[in-house]
């Protein structure tokens, strides 16, 4: 009894929404809440700063004690100053960095293609510690978008990211390929527990009270105790088996006191009970993925679609649809809350600002490529061109996300830090915006 007493004050207390002054980790806490401390008014932003790592990023940058965060899939981690002016430190991971990487007490968490979770000096870059997973890899299935279910598995061109670790009192939690859930000591990277799934977990875990949440590629979503890993409860979405299209939850959930928001590949989100696993509703996407991750205040859940290409906001009580901002093309970004906007990036390389007790707009912004669109993908509605985009068939999915990388598509989601928006691009730019009001 004493437990659940003490697990229930835990997760009421993250009703609380501390402001924060730095952007540490994947969706800003432990919560992975996607709430920054921005004030209202703003208007619109102005491009003031660029930088170019030269390399494709899908993690999101972070922030810390004077430092950004850039990991990039050419597997450098660079640090900067926060200013983005002066590189201060570079480590080299023999893989590429699909993981956004954490900051907690002195160190910097992330894992690589390599199969190596790092824990390095946050001031130096100097290696502390490695921990090897039993590989990483992306999500495969036989049938794959229709291709022939003979021979090999077909890897899913859209499972574009590892799993993002969590630090909570002396461990980092982070997902695999190869199943398991992971939980190592901080300072020495020993093996405190591990939790088998079925199947790749890319989902970043997320604290509820006494438990970490994660979600599985098998559809479903873990409740692990942190200290033991032992499983409290699982809840299990659609699956479809002969393509294995729409099946999987590759976003994070996201954490309000005792609701776990999470949004899945079967086609709806999901508001489940933290303490038991149960739905308490669930939001029709009309048969679009739900990969992005949801921000939330203390009314509304934003949530973007990808195949529809929306930004929605949900009543946090009922799931009831309050409005809906067209993006237009895939959203695999999760929206950023900053006051009283939300920010939301698309992969046609494109931010939109809109409000976020309204939904009206305020603020667009493209990059230069989409702008170009050199390839003509984008149609004059603004959608992708299917037919010229994956002109051959499924043989051309690789190829068709490779073109609309090369408008600059956001992958990874903005933050907002020291006055500022932050937003990398596919590219390898990390461009900074000053807010108008």
């Amino acid at each position: 009894m004493q437990r659940r007493h003490t697990a229930l004050l835990v997760l009421l207390a993250s009703l609380a929404f501390p402001a924060r002054a730095d952007w540490p980790t994947w969706q800003g806490d432990a919560g992975r809440s996607g709430r920054a401390d921005a004030p209202a008014g703003i208007r619109g932003f102005k491009l003031v700063h660029r930088l170019a790592v030269h390399a494709e990023i899908r993690a999101t940058p972070v922030l810390a004690d004077g430092r950004l965060y850039v990991a990039a899939e050419n597997g450098n981690l660079y640090a900067f100053d926060a200013a983005g002016a002066a590189l201060q430190w570079l480590f080299h991971a023999r893989g590429g960095i699909g993981s956004t990487p954490a900051v907690h007490d002195g160190a910097v968490y992330f894992l690589s293609r390599d199969g190596r979770v790092h824990a390095l000096d946050a001031a130096t870059g100097k290696p502390v510690w490695t921990f090897r997973t039993g590989g990483e890899r992306a999500f495969a299935a036989h049938g794959m978008f229709g291709l022939p279910r003979s021979g090999e598995p077909v890897p899913d061109p859209w499972d574009l990211y590892l799993s993002s670790p969590l630090v909570h009192q002396g461990k980092v939690y982070v997902g695999s390929s190869d199943g398991h859930l992971y939980a190592l000591e901080a300072k020495t990277g020993a093996l405190a527990w591990a939790h088998r799934t079925g199947g790749v977990v890319h989902s970043s875990p997320a604290l509820a009270g006494a438990n970490v949440v994660v979600g599985s590629w098998d559809g479903a979503v873990y409740a692990l105790d942190a200290a033991s890993g032992e499983e409290r409860w699982r809840f299990q979405t659609r699956t479809e088996q002969k393509t294995s299209v729409m099946t999987g939850i590759q976003a994070s959930p996201a954490v309000d006191g005792d609701t776990v928001y999470v949004g899945a590949r079967d086609g709806f989100f999901y508001a489940l009970d933290a303490a038991t696993g149960g739905q308490r509703w669930r939001y029709d996407a009309q048969g679009s993925w739900v990969v992005a991750s949801a921000a939330q205040d203390r009314e509304r859940v934003y949530v973007a679609t990808s195949d529809t290409g929306l930004l929605l906001a949900l009543d946090k009580r009922s799931g009831r649809e309050l409005y809906r901002h067209p993006m237009q093309v895939w959203v695999f970004a999760s929206p950023l809350l900053m006051g009283d906007m939300v920010v939301a990036a698309s992969m046609k390389g494109e931010l939109h600002a809109i409000d976020a007790a309204g939904g009206g707009p305020r603020w667009r912004w493209r990059t230069g490529e989409a702008a170009a669109n050199a390839s003509r993908i984008v149609d004059a509605a603004g959608k992708f061109d299917s037919e010229r985009l994956f002109a051959g068939g499924a043989h051309a999915l690789d190829a068709g996300l490779e073109h609309v990388k090369r408008l600059g598509a956001f992958v990874a989601t903005p933050v907002w830090h020291g006055g500022r928006l932050i937003a990398a691009t596919a590219t390898g730019e990390v461009l900074f915006f000053a807010p108008e009001r």
